[in-house]
């Protein structure tokens, strides 16, 4: 016997509001919010491929008042309105719902669950089974036989038991048990002081409503039988309110609601405008507007073909070009290809290291490379790459220089959208050329059985490095007018693209480490991580893995009883990170030891141990990388090793720092900003107090402090200067009461006072800040002087404390960015003139604030003078910038 067709009713309105507070923050590169839309289609597509169904229909409730408006005028009075953030998304789950063949419905006047109700019952009378999409209580009243309710966020299914279970009743009576409980979400009032408990146990014991409300019939308490009569006219009309209308006139067959084919070309123009990567690679080919037989990808292996290709590349007048290598790190990086293209469409690859039985014979690498010089150092043509960085550094080592305008997607990517936390070439290809490209692991694989690219066979490597220079060549003509039109242009091609060279620069000197002073500092740090060991295990009275958080959380819970904080990630237990730590620090010294055993372990691991081993044997020196576009605020960030995160204020970080040191008979030199964030603050604020404090070359913690505590500059002490100190460099943070208490270890309200002192002097900052924020909500974004944009997604967040982050993110950028903008135009501008002066000085590390030389005998004054010119003269703002300056034979006495 078959079984009878099913009809899937999904309760569009109940869903996009859940999938939107549900999922956290989504946006498309545009920044447009989008995580409605994803959990609404991840559920669709939830439906569709499990369930294959041939009827399914969307609900929506349409705008105006329904018949329950009429009965009840504060019905749904207290919902707030819809979100922006989720009005936008709304055509878009409409849209794509159409593209899945998916029938919407949606009638005037008339709410969802009513359509949904009228069809259910239609359908139940037709001999269809009804699966309801929803997790909406309301609903439940109409599940029977053959009618259930199927919740996909929760992948809960309600039927006639599941009710019984939850309700104690049958469906019929959920009305009555919510006539008396209301309803919150929809405010219906229901009887005041009865929940659902007391309602669903009234039902139960006396069958209905009307019963419970009957004068004859005694319930117990008396008091709350006085309540019942009291309010049973509002108990009535509750129920009235949730009864749903089952017999909606509607004028539409079942084959009205059959499901139709998909539209994938649609579907994949919408999920590139959406930025949904996932379900992009999910459609592979179906709709793609690329067709791959309009691409012209050659392998060359002929020396004329290249020399007629290499033609049409200085025809053109721009170049991308990028390397098939060894391995990722460019110091290292044996070339095993080269591609190249100059116009969409098409690209060819030059193998030149392939080696795996049956290789073609291929073009010398010199030979190719010396073809190349020319064009690469020709200053007319323009050269296009996805982190050109990397290609920069390989070549220079071959004895090829970069000359001419440079454009790097990633980075053009980075500054249109820098909160995204991927810029990769396939990521951008799908924003912005609505292209799949062959992924890498595709063509080597993954894990232990990975190729070298040496070892990848032609066709494939062809298919795959061509598309690369191919593609990049593509998305820099989209990239450029983009940057253009928001306004980006000058910041690109004025900092960005100029501090490429600079970056490789330094990442070719390196640093030079003195190993053995890590050597030796590691073993004295192991003998004091045993000592650390030991003093554990006897306050905690027993042996145990320290390293191992459940064993931890044991002793501090449950052994020793201290007060449990947050729950890990996953819920499952209590956490022993470090802010819980410091927290029962002052409740029971084992946790401060093992607070001071995880850092010096963390040392140890991080910087002791790991440092010496990434010194290159070519080079003897540490190469680290500096990344332009991983922090949002447009700040530098280091990696492999990251040297930027080597702690300042301790003796351990002291001790590390002094490893770091300069060719012999050379000195380092240190170039910091004083204080360049609050005088960046006076500029945007214009703050008498603080221009003038600036101005006038006053210590400005001391300044504040004593403005805060109303007493002569004179007069101010140690520990009144910390604490202004905590709050002017707290403000730029937006610092709330709560965290400067938890900093100078007040109460929230002393804090708050502070706070308000510090704002009744300074009211310029207090503007700033309020018109910073009001701009923000306005436009979505913040700017920095050199018009880095940064996208403020949660600005009208309604969960307060994701509002707060965004308010705080909304405040400090501007000062953080253009911070970070001074220094990197400092740093083109140093570049050039030590190689304009060919100088033997080298700059070797960036560290926020602070930039770090080489230095060769002789040239240190000069350097310094130099320095000083351009860093303090870099841009003029209304308070002078100040540069200090030291040196020392290591980097821990430059401080």
């Amino acid at each position: 016997m078959t079984e009878p067709p099913k009809i899937y009713l999904i309760d569009g309105s109940s869903y996009l509001y859940r999938a939107f507070y549900a999922i956290g923050r989504l946006t498309n590169v545009q920044g447009m919010p989008t995580q409605a839309v994803y959990g609404f289609l991840q559920m669709i597509r939830k439906i569709i491929g499990q369930e294959r169904p041939t009827y399914l229909a969307v609900l929506f409730d349409a705008k105006g008042p329904t018949f329950r408006h009429e009965l009840y005028q504060a019905y749904k009075a207290n919902r707030p309105a819809m979100p922006d953030d989720l009005v936008v998304q709304i055509p878009y789950i409409k849209e794509i719902s159409r593209c899945y063949g998916l029938p919407i419905l949606e009638q005037e006047g008339v709410e969802a669950d009513d359509l949904i109700a009228t069809l259910a019952r239609k359908a139940e009378k037709d001999g269809y089974e009804v699966v309801i999409v929803s997790g909406d209580k309301d609903l439940m009243q109409l599940i029977s036989p053959k009618i259930r309710m199927w919740d996909t966020m929760k992948d809960q299914v309600f039927d006639l038991k599941a009710v019984q279970e939850r309700f104690g009743t049958e469906p019929a009576k959920i009305v009555d048990i919510m006539g008396l409980s209301g309803d919150n979400s929809d405010n219906v009032p229901g009887v005041p002081g009865i929940g659902e408990k007391t309602a669903v146990k009234l039902i139960q014991t006396y069958g209905s409503l009307d019963k419970v409300l009957d004068p004859a019939v005694p319930v117990t308490p008396p008091k709350l039988k006085e309540k019942l009569l009291q309010y049973q006219d509002q108990a009535r009309l509750s129920r009235t309110l949730v009864t749903l209308n089952d017999a909606v006139p509607l004028n539409i067959s079942w084959e009205d609601i059959r499901l139709k084919p998909p539209d994938p070309k649609r579907l994949r123009e919408i999920f590139q405008e959406l930025g949904f990567k996932k379900f992009l690679e999910e459609l592979g080919d179906a709709g793609n507007g690329e067709k791959a037989s309009s691409l012209d990808y050659r392998g060359v292996t002929h020396w004329e073909e290249l020399v007629a290709f290499v033609k049409g590349i200085q025809k053109a007048g721009r170049l991308s070009l990028d390397l098939e290598t060894t391995s990722a790190d460019p110091h290292q990086a044996e070339i095993v290809g080269v591609s190249l293209a100059y116009e969409e469409g098409r690209a060819v690859y030059v193998p030149v290291g392939h080696r795996y039985l049956g290789a073609p014979t291929q073009l010398p690498l010199d030979k190719v490379l010396a073809l190349l010089k020319e064009t690469v150092e020709d200053p007319a043509v323009e050269k296009i790459g996805q982190n050109l960085k990397y290609e920069w550094i390989i070549l220079n080592r071959h004895g090829i220089h970069y000359q001419g305008p440079l454009f790097d997607t990633m980075i053009a990517s980075y500054l249109l959208n820098p909160s995204r936390r991927t810029h990769n070439l396939n990521q951008i290809a799908l924003d912005y050329l609505n292209r799949r490209l062959i992924a890498y692991k595709e063509v080597v694989g993954s894990g232990s059985k990975a190729l070298n690219f040496s070892q990848v066979p032609l066709e494939q490597a062809v298919a795959y490095a061509a598309e690369d220079a191919e593609a990049t060549l593509a998305c820099r003509l989209r990239l450029g007018p983009l940057l253009e039109k928001e306004g980006l242009e000058d910041l690109f091609l004025r900092i960005e693209m100029p501090l490429v060279p600079v970056l490789a620069r330094m990442e070719m000197h390196g640093v030079r480490l003195d190993a053995a002073v890590l050597a030796d500092f590691s073993k004295e740090v192991e003998g004091r991580l045993k000592e650390l060991e030991e003093r554990i295990y006897t306050l905690a009275g027993e042996r145990f893995n320290i390293n191992s958080s459940q064993q931890l959380g044991a002793i501090l819970f449950e052994k020793l009883k201290l007060p449990q904080g947050k729950k890990t990630k996953g819920r499952t237990r209590f956490s022993t990170d470090a802010e819980v730590l410091k927290e029962l620090s002052l409740h029971h010294p084992v946790a401060a030891e093992v607070w001071n055993y995880r850092t010096l372990s963390k040392l140890k691991s991080t910087y002791l141990d790991a440092l010496p081993k990434l010194i290159l044997p070519r080079t003897g020196r540490l190469h680290t990388s500096f990344n332009q576009t991983v922090t949002a605020t447009g700040r530098l960030s280091s990696s492999d090793p990251n040297l930027q995160n080597i702690p300042v204020r301790t003796e351990e970080g002291r001790r590390i720092r002094q490893a770091f040191i300069p060719e012999p008979g050379w000195t380092l030199v240190s170039a910091d900003y004083s204080q360049i964030e609050l005088r960046i603050l006076a500029h945007y604020s214009e703050d008498e107090t603080l221009v003038a404090a600036f101005l006038q070359g006053e210590d400005i913690h001391a300044r504040t402090a004593a403005e805060l505590f109303n007493c002569p500059q004179e007069a101010v002490t140690p520990d009144m200067r910390r604490q202004a100190k905590v709050i002017n460099f707290g403000i730029i943070y937006g610092m709330s009461a709560y965290g400067l208490s938890k900093e100078l270890g007040i109460s929230t309200r002393q804090a708050q006072e502070m706070i308000d002192r510090y704002f009744l002097k300074y009211q310029g900052v207090r503007r700033y800040i309020e018109e910073t924020l009001a701009e923000a909500r306005r436009l979505g974004c913040v700017t920095t002087l050199f018009n880095r944009r940064r996208h403020i997604e949660d600005i009208k967040s309604a969960n307060r404390a994701v509002r707060q982050f965004a308010e705080r993110t909304a405040i400090n950028t501007p000062i953080q960015g253009t911070a970070a903008d001074l220094i990197k135009l400092a740093m083109i501008r140093i570049d050039e003139r030590l190689r304009q002066e060919r100088m033997g000085s080298r700059m070797i590390l960036q560290v926020h604030d602070e930039l770090v030389f080489e230095v060769p005998p002789g040239e240190s004054d000069r350097l310094k003078g130099m320095i000083r010119e351009i860093m303090e003269g870099v841009m003029t703002l209304k308070v002078p910038l100040l540069v200090q300056i030291s040196e020392g034979d290591n980097w821990a006495d430059l401080k």
